[in-house]
């Protein structure tokens, strides 16, 4: 989240542990339950670090 903030980037915060269907959810789109899970467009991150969040911003000319 931090990453995110300080790229001014807005995202959405989903609590699979207080709401089952969102784990439901990321269990459906990519096969797993790893938190966090990002989807950014439609590329899915199980357990990204800032790294892999980086790399998948940059290309679509998010990040420099």
């Amino acid at each position: 989240m931090g990453f995110l903030n300080e790229m001014n980037i807005p995202f959405e915060i989903r609590n699979v542990t207080a709401n089952p269907a969102y784990l439901s959810e990321i269990e459906e789109i990519s096969g797993q339950s790893k938190s966090p899970t990002l989807i950014i467009d439609d590329e899915i991150l199980p357990d990204a670090s800032v790294e892999d969040v980086a790399q998948v911003l940059e290309k679509r000319g998010m990040v420099i």
